[in-house]
């Protein structure tokens, strides 16, 4: 029996929702929560004393974000949120956000429906009592390059960020791009407030310790596919000439093949597959990879008709 448009649209959108759920583990990751997790408790031992800071900057699509939204998940599994209780936060900039704007978007973190009313300081003061009211341990700021760090130096955010550690309630993580590099260069003082940078490096094609972190992953991504009913075998993305083509179109950046996945899952579902072929592959590196330049070239087409 044929399915509708809309049947079909349903099926994919599910899967793909279903895939994205997950939280796919990758070592450099796990590493992640085990800093955030050691910042987190740093702040607790020191309450009330100047707190720590630490930077996290990855390319796009390495995935930092979606394992710091995991982290927040198994904080709240261990320890739910409530009412009264709000351990971590996080909160993902916009471009050009300025001291004011950061405050307004903390505040709507913690679900102020006033979050945009009053001025700098008055907004500060609050954001410095929800954090003590709600008990909050640890801030994750999300897209530090987008904070407007050239405005001067009276208006300079990381100034506002290092007061915000000063105060002794919270420490922070700054999760960016490589583009918030200068902006930390730039603030000594903000640097003395930080642990050792936990940036996540693309991975190295030359690397053996790199190739086999890279593998594993694509590893359990496949097993991923079957474990979550989206397909009912697995894919043999592990076959060498499909991880050498996953490399290159990645440039060893794993959530770029996560991403991938989503477009290659939908038109695997919609034609019925029970499991990823080469084609939905090419399909979706044409599709997206190359329609989103992260790269020129299809390496599944060369090696099909190479």
């Amino acid at each position: 029996m044929n399915r509708t448009a809309a049947e079909l649209n349903d099926e994919a959108a599910d899967m793909v929702a279903r895939f994205r759920s997950v939280f796919i583990h990758y070592p450099p990751h796990v590493s992640l929560h085990g800093r955030l997790d050691y910042l987190q408790k740093i702040g607790q031992r020191t309450r009330g004393e100047p707190q720590m800071g630490m930077r996290v900057l990855a390319p796009s699509g390495s995935g930092k974000s979606t394992a710091a939204k995991a982290y927040i998940d198994l904080v709240e599994t261990r320890r739910p949120r409530t009412p009264e209780y709000v351990p971590v936060i996080k909160v993902d900039l916009e471009r050009h956000t300025t001291s004011k704007k950061l405050m307004v978007l903390i505040l709507e973190a913690f679900r102020d429906p006033y979050a945009s009313y009053g001025n700098e300081l008055t907004l500060k003061r609050r954001v410095l009592s929800c954090f003590e009211r709600f008990g909050t341990e640890l801030l994750i700021v999300d897209e530090v390059q987008h904070l407007n760090y050239r405005n001067g130096l009276r208006n300079d955010v990381t100034d506002t960020l290092k007061g915000m550690l000063d105060t002794g309630l919270v420490p922070i993580a700054f999760l960016g791009t490589d583009e918030a590099l200068p902006m930390f260069r730039r603030n000594l003082q903000l640097n003395g407030r930080l642990l050792p940078p936990c940036d996540l490096q693309p991975l190295k094609a030359r690397s053996g310790r790199d190739q086999k972190l890279f593998t594993g992953y694509v590893a359990r991504l496949d097993q991923v596919l079957v474990d979550e009913g989206i397909f009912s075998q697995q894919s043999g993305l592990n076959e060498p000439e499909i991880l050498a083509a996953l490399f290159d179109v990645s440039k060893g950046v794993v959530g770029r093949v996560n991403r991938l996945m989503h477009a290659a899952i939908e038109v695997a579902v919609r034609r019925g597959a029970t499991r990823l072929e080469i084609a939905d592959l090419s399909w979706a590196v044409d599709a997206w990879a190359v329609e989103q330049s992260f790269i020129d070239h299809n390496p599944f087409r060369k090696r099909r008709h190479g």
